[in-house]
């Protein structure tokens, strides 16, 4: 039964900002590191390198990671150990390999390799079961301990002789840990502390006070000095390193059955993290608290073997079940783990002011109290229905808490006697909000909005009812209404969904503030914040639009809004919390400690002690604006290898490249490991300080090419960061130079000039002589014509034959060879005759390729010949070949004589493999082709968002001037139509390079496309066209790509507004079966037969120039096709010139 409870009282002890007591908090640890995949999950050891990369010992070997992938050591260092791997970082950052038993074996990490540590040959015939290696100073007055169990030596880093140190193991037991402060060396044992004096151990006793057991562990605290001295189920500190003043931390080891003690202790500003045999245990001096980390259920383990702090501020743990790491603990988090609430999702809090809180379900109420926790109130339906889900609370002046209980009405808590009434509403009304604004109750449902004295009594809560006249500012338009409060000057704020039908976001009137949202909040300027949808808005002098702050906006919906005593700003949305304040925004959601992502809509609240309570879907968080355990440290970058052609330029001054080796290869590390942002890699090869950076995001690998740099000078720079934040220092390559190519070097372009003129000059002479050559040849060919014809009859076609020819028979000897195949093999053709056709060949098996393949398939067909490529390597080389084999002859000398003609086609089969590499360059050109117009359109995109959202704020704040909100306007027009043409030609590349695979999602299509058309819609009217959607089927719901239904719509719709100057625009929807069919169609202007060729062509446009009349980039039609074809429809368009256009797609609903 004390497990039970065990949760709720120290939720008890959160709430009431109680850190005198030993209680265990719960925060939100990460099982799986990214980049980090280990052998097993026996974690015995975590370290950091100097590079930044995370080693981990385990009990099936180490390994390492750099956040993008886990490293093995390599096998032939593996098999230089005997047993398990330990290692050491010494204060140097040097990393050491060793042998945690068997016999003593030891490894300096260098870069690039391995450097073994000898030991006497004495030391390696004594098997240990357990081994320690520490180091204490650095280099050259490094000192080494090895204890093996038997022995205890110790050498100076560099020192060949390793030193025997005499001791009784009974009474020392084996070294824990080493210390030096001063000139002094303060060894832990086991059982005792030792000096280490003129080679010689010295039993050394500590001053201050006693403590319960020899400390195992002594450390500094890098933050205020104080020494911290950790012993078996103990933890004291005091102002020197032998003089500890008092225990901190007592009685928190869980158990003593292990076969060795587990312990840590490590630093985080002024938190001291350390446990022994026990888990994680936290302690503050400042505020004198000892925490436990209670991780047993995460682990389902009762202790851990080891804690770290890196460079980052990141805390790891490990133990026999696992690895995590935690990079935040500024919200304490309540869960599942929490038997005693009523459910899992919290969804709102009060703060009665006594130190009490009252918290809100899907079907109940519970009261917390420093006696405990009690249900007040709880829903006799089944667990999780939110028939009767609490959603909001709201306090009167005598402290009775008001409450909505969705379909069970209006609710009222006495604190007095802790009753809850409940007043049903009419039917068909579900209260979705009640808020007390003096002595009245605002009382709001989905359809209605009533206002009664709080005194009121049953149904004269519902009597007076205002729907009507907040609908008489609507236009008639139904509204789905979700809050109503007031405003310091009187106004009833009332919430309402955003809907297609509603004309205007912003509805104010004398009485009223009619708006869209789910929550608001009145700034003490008299301007309000809205919580929308589509996330946080501002509305100032009759103006609405995003809140710009910190140079940034909220896009995400927006559920609820609170300001707290230091006049941050928190938006509770549906991917965390948002904090406003001090010109920064912070982002918080369950990658960096919130329970849950989604916050209810009445559970942001801040409490009487000043921490804020946050109630989500997986339960309750609590803000500790004290806690000071944030991880903020920023990446680590570090160039491992950079290459220009084949060689190394890291280390070489200057160095200068020819420019037959201008490709580059980089090989960077970029460690970093806090997963609550993303980690970007920005790089450029500088030629000056103008060149921009390129970003990779959440980089796959750690090596980047680049090929065919121009000539010219350069240097490569890199940093890292986390969303552009928290940037790593710059790393560079030394600057190079890439050589201009031989062609282009001045003597050479001299060179080549006086060749030319040279080259003309002797091609005149050759012309000349050729041309007098020319009329004797043809004065003798008269002459001896009639010779040359009877010549040419008596040739042999087998002299002049450009190919070889070969005769065998049956293919076991040679009986003569055509003077062009003894040319082939750079011999004669006597040489030749009656030769073994082995002579041929270079090895046995082309010629048994020629015997049994080629000659077997010719007898087959005796007649008809066989032909074949293949290469065959002759004696005189390998060449591809042509051959062409046939029986001429069947029984010449008894055997079958073979005529073969070998062609050699090897400048043919060259031509065809550079064709092939041609092809793949080009392909390659292409893929960069996409990738540069991608980034480009993205590296546009940023600051464009800049420019109009800076453009919107100031038409906001300067209103008044008439001429400056014009030129504005201009601006603003510009740079959303330039948005626009940036945002096509970024979709265009990512289809291009089939980046954008169909996602689907099951959806209400009806309401979707409801959704999509109704910004369409509002662009239709302000140009004066009538824009309709029917939807012919009944509702239903698909699975659809909603990205590209979205773009598809937005493209036709589009087009058809801007090519209608007068009439209607028409959109229908319906199902045939697995087909959903949209049609578009408009009485524009329409196309001409011409351009309906080549409508789908990127930027083609009909009218064309300075004269075209419509704006636009001729992608809207490219890209919609693309998207119609990604998702296996098609689309149809009828046109004709002055009669409007008509588009139909059909787009394939897969089964579910």
């Amino acid at each position: 039964m004390l497990r039970r409870y065990f949760q709720a009282v120290i939720l008890i002890f959160g709430l009431l900002g109680s850190e005198s007591l030993l209680f265990a908090q719960s925060f939100k640890f990460n099982p799986q590191p990214k980049g980090i995949k280990l052998p097993v999950q026996n974690i015995l050891e975590i370290e950091q390198d100097t590079l930044g990369r995370m080693w981990f010992s385990t009990s099936r070997g180490v390994v390492y990671s750099d956040g993008i992938q886990t490293y093995e050591l390599p096998d032939t260092l593996v098999r230089r150990f005997n047993y398990r791997i330990s290692f050491l970082k010494d204060e140097d950052g040097v990393m050491w390999l060793y042998n945690a038993n068997g016999n003593p074996t030891v490894f300096k990490v260098l870069r690039n390799g391995w450097e073994e540590v000898t030991f006497p040959e004495e030391a390696k015939n004594h098997f240990s079961g357990r081994i320690n290696l520490f180091a204490v100073g650095k280099s050259p007055e490094k000192i080494f301990f090895m204890d093996t169990g038997a022995e205890l030596y110790s050498w100076k880093e560099g020192e060949t002789e390793k030193k025997l140190i005499s001791r009784k193991n009974l009474q020392t037991g084996h070294l824990v840990s080493v210390l030096q402060f001063g000139n002094q060396i303060l060894l832990n044992f086991k059982l005792k502390a030792f000096k280490l004096e003129k080679g010689e151990l010295r039993p050394y006793a500590f001053r201050g006070i006693p403590l319960p057991s020899p400390p195992l562990l002594v450390k500094k605290s890098p933050n205020s000095g104080d020494y911290y001295f950790l012993g078996n189920n103990y933890l004291a500190k005091g102002p020197q390193a032998e003089f500890p003043t008092e225990i901190v931390s007592q009685g928190f080891s869980t158990t003593a059955y292990v076969e060795a003690d587990y312990f840590s202790l490590v630093f985080s500003g002024e938190n001291v993290f350390y446990h022994f045999n026990s888990h994680l245990m936290k302690y503050n001096p400042s505020r004198n608290g000892t925490v436990l980390i209670n991780l047993t259920d995460f682990f389902n383990t009762i202790y851990l073997q080891t804690t770290f702090i890196d460079r980052e501020g990141i805390l790891w743990v490990g133990s026999s079940r696992g690895l995590a790491n935690n990079n935040s603990q500024i919200f304490q988090n309540y869960g599942l783990e929490v038997t005693e609430f009523l459910g899992e999702e919290l969804t709102a809090i009060a703060d009665l002011g006594d130190g009490s809180f009252l918290f809100g379900f899907n079907n109940g109420i519970q009261k917390f109290s420093q006696t405990g926790i009690k249900t007040i109130y709880r829903d006799p339906n089944a667990k999780g229905l939110p028939n009767q889900r609490i959603i909001n609370f709201s306090m009167d002046d005598q402290g009775g808490v008001w409450f909505s209980a969705n379909w069970a009405g209006i609710g009222f808590f006495n604190p007095k006697n802790e009753k809850v009434s409940l007043t049903p509403a009419p039917k068909d009304v579900n209260v979705s909000s009640v808020q007390v604004v003096g002595d009245s109750l605002l009382v709001t449902s989905s359809k209605k909005i009533f206002i009664a004295p709080l005194n009121s009594k049953g149904a004269q809560f519902f009597s007076k009812d205002l729907t009507s006249e907040v609908e008489s500012h609507l236009q008639g338009i139904p509204a789905f209404f979700r809050k109503a409060g007031k405003l310091k000057n009187g106004k009833i704020v009332v919430l309402r969904a955003s809907r297609l039908e509603n004309q205007y976001p912003i509805v104010e009137t004398p009485r009223y503030l009619l708006a869209e949202g789910y929550d608001f909040l009145e700034l003490p300027d008299g301007s309000v914040l809205f919580g929308t949808e589509y996330g946080l808005k501002i509305y100032r002098e009759g103006y609405q639009g995003f809140y710009i702050y910190g140079g940034r906006s909220i896009s995400n919906a927006v559920f609820a809004l609170l300001r707290d005593k230091e006049n941050n700003i928190w938006a509770g949305t549906d991917d965390g919390v948002f904090v406003l304040g001090k010109e920064k925004v912070r982002h918080f959601n369950e990658t960096n400690g919130l329970v849950g992502d989604e916050i209810n809509r009445g559970a942001l609240v801040q409490v009487t002690s000043g921490r804020i309570m946050i109630g989500t879907q997986k339960g309750l968080s609590i803000y500790f604006a004290e806690e000071d355990f944030y991880a903020d440290g920023t990446p680590k970058v570090f160039l491992s290898s950079v290459k220009l052609g084949d060689e190394e330029i890291l280390g070489v001054e200057n160095p200068k490249i020819n420019y037959s080796k201008n490709s580059m290869e980089v090989e960077f590390l970029a460690t970093g490991f806090n997963e609550s942002k993303s980690l970007w890699i920005h790089y450029r090869i500088k030629e000056s300080e103008d060149t921009e950076w390129v970003v990779v995001k959440n980089p796959g690998s750690n090596q980047l090419f680049f090929s065919n740099l121009p000539a010219g000078e350069y240097q490569f720079e890199m940093k890292a960061s986390y969303d552009g934040e928290n940037f790593s220092d710059t790393v560079t390559s030394p600057q190079f130079e890439v050589m201009s190519p031989f062609y282009l070097q001045p003597w050479f372009l001299i060179f080549a000039v006086l060749f030319l003129v040279g080259l003309g000059i002797l091609i005149n002479v050759f012309f000349r002589q050729l041309q007098n050559l020319g009329i004797l040849q043809s004065a003798v060919a008269k002459e001896n014509k009639g010779k040359v014809v009877a010549e040419q009859q008596f040739k042999n076609v087998w002299i002049s034959s450009q190919d070889g020819m070969l005769l065998t028979l049956e293919g076991e000897k040679i009986l003569t060879v055509n003077p062009a195949f003894a040319q082939m093999m750079n011999t004669t053709v006597e040489a030749l005759e009656n030769q073994p056709l082995s002579v041929l060949f270079q090895e046995e098996d082309f010629q048994e390729f020629y015997l049994d393949v080629l000659l077997k398939r010719v007898r087959k067909t005796p007649g008809q010949g066989v032909s074949i490529e293949t290469p065959i390597n002759w004696k005189t080389g390998m060449l591809e070949m042509e051959v062409f084999s046939v029986m001429v002859d069947q029984d010449f000398e008894n055997k079958g004589l073979v005529l073969s003609v070998f062609k050699d086609i090897s400048a043919q089969k060259s031509v065809e493999n550079k064709l092939k590499e041609a092809k793949e360059k080009a392909e390659q050109a292409n893929r960069f082709k996409t990738s540069l117009l991608s980034n480009i359109s993205h590296e546009i995109r940023t600051p464009l968002n800049g420019i109009i959202g800076g453009a919107e704020h100031i038409m906001m704040n300067r209103r008044e001037d008439e001429e400056l909100v014009s030129q504005l306007d201009i601006i603003l027009q510009s740079g959303e139509r330039l948005l626009s043409t940036i945002t096509s030609l970024l979709d265009l590349a990512k289809i291009e390079a089939n980046k954008m695979p169909v996602v689907y999602s099951d959806t209400d299509v009806k309401d979707y496309l409801e959704t999509v058309i109704r910004p369409l819609s509002a662009s239709a009217k302000r140009k004066g066209l009538d824009l309709s959607f029917d939807f012919l089927s009944p509702r239903f719901r698909a699975k659809i790509d909603q990205r590209f239904l979205e773009m598809i719509l937005n493209n036709l719709v589009s087009n058809a507004i801007k090519y209608t100057e007068q009439g209607e625009v028409k959109i229908t929807a319906a199902r045939e079966g697995d087909l959903l069919l949209l049609e578009v169609t408009d009485t524009g202007v329409g196309m001409s037969l011409d351009f309906q060729n080549k409508m789908f062509v990127p930027f083609e446009q009909e009218s064309k120039g300075n004269d075209r009349l419509f704006e636009g980039t001729g992608l809207g039609l490219s890209i919609t096709r693309n998207l119609v074809q990604l998702m296996g429809g098609k689309i149809q368009v009828w046109s004709a010139k002055n009669s409007g256009t008509r588009v139909l797609v059909e787009i394939p609903l897969p089964k579910a």
